[in-house]
């Protein structure tokens, strides 16, 4: 039996709180700068939510404070605006930014006050758009930047660009890149273009042009002892050194004492683009009646539609680079839209001159070989081009290593041939074969030890280098051992044959051996231009001799030995050792 009382009064106890309350705090700078995360305890949580003490009917509803707790050691604390608010029955935190020196109470309350402007009813103040998805959308979907603009580039800054000068924020470029097409420009055209764009200035003694294994144009600083400026670095320095108006070529005047006479030297009556006024100007607003107006008083009408084209040349450049926005269409400097007056020019006299008559090859050939000492690998130059109708150009590039006796072929390297798509093969003939071996041995004739040049590359070379570089083998290698021209070599080889021929009007240059080949080869072959193409290498064909008429080597070979029949009368010469 039980006889205790039960006691009716409840047991009351302590519980203890699994949560820490965070006090609120106010939406003041001062309040912020004062909380610490030395000053809340964390324990396994990377980061805690301070809320402010805002009142619930502003746009300020929902504002918290993130503090991170950071790894050990850090003092710093990082503070973070959040705003929690709830949408579609379910609440959600929104990042507003992170609180600095630039973002602070202001900031982050303009922010508040046009997000809730936006994102909820203006009457019951309720959520109607996610804000975390409106951000979503902004990363997602980016408006179109105004490309139409142009990018505000001088004709000046364009020339820079396509030399190859650095302009800051742009990809940097190689320089004299070609129009419409992929590839560069060859040295030679490189070097035009250089001196209608900046030339006729002091700057343009400060660079060279030359042609890399691959035919395209590649350039060398070099300094002006006279001018004492030293070598350029780059691009950028070259016109550092020579900005626009500076270092511009004038008349030259100077006195002869001992004739008692002034000589004028005059500058050349063209002028670049850079040093000129136009050249300040925008490259978009480019018009066809500014360059006219430009090209008055420029020497020549073959000069000012060279011009044209390096005007067209500096637009199409722009328009690659996407410096005129996307809506400029067709360049607006053309030959066609540029007005430039014709002139009256001068008949070209060796325009339909070729060597049909048999006896004159006779006579050209013995000319050639009687001047041959007195004027070492040019009497061969010319010879050479006879027997193969190759360009100047391409004859002056030819090496030794291009030779195979094995094969009798002459190969003509892509870099080399003026199409420069691929490589090509000419057949080596008996008589160019003579001919070959003619030069190789130059240097084992009497009087000519001087051109037996060791480790020398160039099929045509020279000697007009000082004795020192003998030994430099890299600058033997170079082109500036290449034969550079034979301008004083044509005019004694025309005299002699016109005394041998008794012709004082006789006709004779360069120019006029290619032409020769291309006419003895279509009279040999009664007009088959399909057949003369193939020797000549022309670029222009039609579609039969490009697609479907590929003779092989063999039949090439019987191609070329016919029209070097012609020259059957060739002799080894006996003051030498063959090679």
């Amino acid at each position: 039996m039980i006889n205790k009382k039960l006691e009716a009064g409840l047991e009351t106890f302590e519980i203890k709180q699994t949560h820490n309350r965070i006090d609120s705090i106010r939406f003041k700078e001062e309040a912020i700068i004062k909380i610490k995360k030395e000053n809340y305890t964390f324990n396994k949580k990377r980061f805690l939510y301070i809320p402010f003490n805002v009142s619930k009917d502003t746009h300020q509803k929902g504002l918290v404070l993130k503090i991170l707790k950071g790894k050990p050691g850090e003092k710093s604390t990082d503070k973070v605006f959040y705003l929690r608010f709830w949408y579609n029955n379910r609440a959600d935190m929104h990042w507003i930014g992170k609180y600095s020196q630039r973002f602070g109470v202001v900031e982050c309350n303009e922010y508040l006050l046009n997000l809730v402007n936006t994102h909820t009813d203006i009457k019951t103040g309720f959520w109607v758009k996610d804000p975390n998805k409106t951000r979503k959308d902004e990363k997602r979907i980016i408006e179109k930047p105004d490309t139409m603009a142009p990018s505000g580039y001088t004709i000046n800054e364009v020339i820079e660009h396509y030399c190859g000068a650095e302009i800051p924020g742009e990809e940097s470029e190689r320089g004299f890149s070609k129009d419409r097409k992929d590839g560069y420009r060859t040295g030679r055209s490189c070097r035009v273009w250089f001196r209608y764009m900046a030339g006729y200035n002091q700057r343009q003694s400060l660079i060279e042009f030359d042609d890399d294994e691959q035919g395209d144009g590649i350039h060398a600083f070099k300094h002006n002892a006279h001018l004492r400026i030293s070598k350029p670095t780059s691009w950028r320095d070259l016109f550092k050194k020579f900005p626009p108006g500076k270092g511009v070529l004038k008349d030259r005047h100077y006195y002869n004492r001992r004739k008692k006479q002034t000589y004028s030297i005059p500058a050349s009556l063209n002028k670049s683009i850079y040093d000129s006024n136009l050249g300040k100007s925008l490259i978009s607003e480019l018009k066809p009646g500014e360059v006219e107006l430009w090209l008055k008083g420029l020497s020549s009408m073959l000069v000012k539609k060279e011009y044209v084209k390096v005007f067209s040349s500096l637009w199409i450049f722009a328009k690659k680079k996407g410096w005129l926005g996307t809506d400029a269409a067709r360049c607006p400097i053309t030959l066609e839209t540029v007005y430039v007056k014709k002139e009256k020019q001068k008949s070209d006299p060796y325009k339909d001159i070729a060597i049909t008559d048999p006896a004159h090859f006779k006579v050209f050939w013995e000319c050639s070989e009687e001047l041959s000492k007195g004027f070492p690998f040019q009497a061969e130059l010319h010879q050479f081009m006879i027997l193969t109708a190759l360009r100047k150009t391409e004859a002056l590039k030819m090496k030794k290593e291009f030779i195979n006796w094995d094969d009798l072929t002459l190969v003509i390297p892509k870099g080399v041939g003026k199409t420069r798509s691929k490589d090509e093969l000419l057949p080596i003939t008996p008589e160019l074969e003579i001919l070959l071996r003619n030069i190789l041995n130059i240097g084992n004739r009497a009087g000519l030890e001087f051109y037996k040049m060791k480790d020398h590359p160039w099929l045509f070379g020279t000697r007009k280098w000082g004795a020192h570089r003998y030994f430099d083998k890299a600058f033997k290698q170079s082109s500036k051992t290449r034969l550079g021209g034979d301008e004083k070599y044509i005019p004694v080889l025309r005299s002699l044959m016109r005394q041998k021929l008794n012709d004082p009007t006789l006709l004779y240059a360069p120019k006029i051996l290619r032409k020769t080949y291309v006419t003895l080869s279509q009279q040999i072959h009664r007009g088959r231009s399909e057949i003369t193409q193939q020797m000549s290498r022309h670029k222009d064909s039609k579609i039969l001799n490009n697609n479907y008429n590929k003779p092989s080597l063999h039949t090439v070979r019987g191609y070329a030995e016919s029209v070097s029949s012609a020259f059957s009368f060739i002799q080894k010469r006996l003051d030498e050792d063959v090679a």
